[in-house]
């Protein structure tokens, strides 16, 4: 039985997750069918919640992002009477009348912290269904089962290009005249703005590949990490933008490569769905043992952009006031913090969770422990030289004095 099968003449109850859009939506798309929609969204626990070392488990930056991005949602649904309630926690739920519904609809995430609020609400309602949609590719139609997949990218991206099956959009929606070029709002709209400008208005598209190792600006890269961790957009929207605009603008390497970085989610996504737990641990997936240190003073450096060195310390320093860093930057103070100062990667990678706006914990965990050598990669460590990529990507050192003045 399909989805719209299932929620046929049912009183549905969907619950929000990384799925904050209307358009390309399994459920919305299908309101015509269901004799009543209410929706909710429960706040992350972490949200109050501190590190051992005391900063907070969400920086307010993560917060901004997605408060924007539900406000939105809960404008837009409010239009087609659809009410979305806001719950901090789920004992509110709990408390509600929703419970009364006929059925639970909600989006299947990986996350080991996920999985478990999944039990808890799934196990509040009589019926439920959830859909696999966070991902380019379906599990369901992978070449191999989850538990079989290449341990290392290039086997999986291989795999996946030769077998060729990648979810298609529900519906397609018109993108917005009116378009943005660094505005990092959460919400549906801000995200097909960015479409609109990144690929059509400005064809940033055709130079993606040549410039997406930038630093300085707002167009180097896509960008559309912070509207995909949300699900403001979905990965297959964002696939089809990219078939279009190769079929009426340009097919080349650039457009091609992001698609690549689309297989790269894919594949920490569906990595974290095979290991779990281990993706948290300090010998990570490989279960390595390895001497870092909970060095405190050290971290603390780090975290605060005084190392010393200059790369390292403007990457800080942007990701603390702005709550974004570039892929270079992020490869670059992983690195620094892991081999340089020998600290314990997992408080990096708290620290990225604590603050990136396009924070996911399959992306963030599996790239730190790539570089920590104990994630999906035959080498020991991944170290990068500090000095050598700042001459190589800051050669007339304008980031870093834009950071550090």
């Amino acid at each position: 039985m399909n989805v719209a099968e299932k929620i046929n003449h049912k009183k549905v109850v969907h619950w929000y997750r990384k799925d904050q859009r209307t358009d390309d939506h399994e459920i919305i798309s299908r309101l015509q069918v269901t004799k009543s929609l209410t929706c909710f969204f429960i706040e992350d626990p972490k949200s109050n919640m501190e590190h051992p070392l005391g900063f907070p488990l969400i920086h307010k930056h993560r917060k901004t992002f997605l408060q924007e991005s539900l406000d939105a949602l809960q404008k837009t649904l409010k239009k087609q009477n659809i009410q979305l309630h806001i719950f901090k926690t789920i004992d509110e739920l709990m408390a509600s009348d929703l419970l009364q519904a006929d059925i639970l609809t909600y989006q299947k995430l990986c996350g080991t912290e996920e999985l478990t609020i999944e039990k808890k609400v799934q196990s509040l309602f009589k019926d439920s269904i959830s859909f696999q949609d966070f991902t380019l590719v379906n599990p369901a139609d992978l070449p191999f089962s989850v538990a079989q997949m290449p341990p290392m990218f290039t086997a999986f991206r291989k795999k996946i290009e030769n077998h060729a099956v990648y979810q298609a959009p529900i519906s397609i929606p018109e993108l917005p005249e009116s378009t943005i070029s660094s505005a990092m709002q959460g919400g549906e709209k801000a995200a097909l703005k960015r479409i609109a400008t990144y690929f059509y208005k400005q064809q940033g598209l055709s130079r993606y590949k040549e410039t997406r190792n930038g630093m300085i600006g707002q167009d180097y890269s896509s960008r559309l990490s912070p509207w995909l961790a949300n699900g403001n957009i979905s990965a297959r929207m964002v696939y089809h933008f990219i078939r279009d605009y190769e079929m009426t603008v340009t097919s080349n390497e650039s457009t091609y490569w992001l698609f690549f970085e689309l297989l790269w989610r894919d594949f920490f996504q569906l990595q974290l769905q095979r290991h779990g737990a281990a993706f948290f641990k300090k010998g990570g997936i490989q279960n390595r043992p390895l001497t870092l240190q909970n060095h405190e003073k050290k971290f603390w450096k780090w975290a605060h952009g005084q190392t010393g060195d200059d790369l390292v310390d403007a990457n800080m320093e942007e990701l603390k006031t702005t709550g974004w860093m570039s892929n270079r930057g992020r490869q670059n103070v992983a690195s620094y913090l892991v081999h340089d100062l020998h600290v314990n990667w997992q408080w990096g990678a708290a620290w990225m969770e604590h603050l990136l706006i396009d924070y996911d914990p399959a992306s963030n965990w599996g790239n730190w422990m790539y570089i920590a050598g104990v994630g999906h990669d035959p080498r020991p460590f991944r170290k990068f030289n500090t000095v050598g990529q700042a001459e190589r990507y800051d050669p007339n050192g304008e980031y870093r004095r834009l950071w550090l003045k």
